[in-house]
């Protein structure tokens, strides 16, 4: 008989812990919610949404009316969150118009100048050469340029060239363009891209190397400078400042090589 008073007490005494325990748990979800409410109700959403609102961020609005109406339906915040939504969508339309029109004038220009340049096509290799206009590039010139070549259906690409002439040779190993400061070095193999020449006491030396897009990049930069210049170094050195025509046909051949890369 005592043993089974014992038994009944531990069972009592098992459930009241597990009573208080339960009510103890539903004070703390009561809690959770209540700070949760808090921290992310109707009326914080609704400031987050207007914040973003006056901030321009319009993707931002859109995001939390579509938070507000899922958690907060019948909220009465969901009205004055609807207006300023309708006016961030109108918003959103416009930038993308505005953001298309851009986009379409950039590709004119670029096309312009592609419209601009020179065309030789070698027909054995299949290659459409694309040249500036203002001079021809020959190798007995104090020149820089860059042309592009394409094949048909496939990607186009860009080579540059670099020149001196005078009546003593330089010899040079090095090649730089710089501008405003920002100067770059252009690599080549001494044998196999650097040629030279001579004729009636003049000499002439010159570079014919590939580019890269980091180097397009750059060369866009340099070409809008007055203050672009061409420095070949080795024996003997030789600097120059380039000529408007030598920037004019870099930057008609990079919006070339640009349009292309757009389509």
């Amino acid at each position: 008989m005592k043993g089974v008073f014992i038994i009944a007490l531990f069972l009592f005494l098992s459930c009241a812990n597990n009573t208080k325990e339960q009510k103890l748990l539903e004070k703390i979800a009561a809690l959770e919610a209540e700070l949760d409410d808090c921290k992310n109700g109707p009326a914080k959403i609704f400031e987050q949404l207007k914040y973003r609102f006056n901030q321009k961020d319009y993707l931002a609005v859109r995001f939390h009316y579509e938070s507000l109406s899922n958690k907060y339906p019948g909220s009465e915040y969901l009205e004055m969150s609807k207006e300023m939504l309708q006016e961030a969508e109108l918003k959103i339309a416009k930038e993308k118009e505005e953001a298309s029109a851009k986009r379409e004038a950039a590709l004119s220009e670029k096309k312009a100048s592609l419209e601009r340049l020179k065309k030789e096509h070698d027909d054995v290799d299949g290659v459409t050469w694309y040249k500036q206009r203002y001079y021809t590039h020959y190798n007995n010139m104090n020149r820089v340029s860059i042309y592009m070549g394409k094949r048909e259906n496939a990607p186009a690409w860009l080579r540059l060239k670099m020149s001196y002439t005078g009546d003593n040779w330089i010899f040079f190993k090095e090649a730089y363009l710089s501008y405003d400061g920002n100067t770059r070095s252009f690599s080549f193999d001494d044998y196999r891209d650097k040629k030279s020449d001579n004729d009636g006491g003049d000499v002439w030396e010159w570079i014919d190397i590939s580019l890269s897009d980091a180097d397009k990049n750059w060369l866009k930069d340099f070409a809008k400078s007055p203050n672009a210049k061409m420095r070949l170094t080795g024996k003997y050195e030789k600097t120059r400042t380039l000529t408007e025509n030598e920037r004019k046909g870099i930057l008609d051949v990079i919006g070339a090589y640009e349009y292309f890369k757009a389509l």
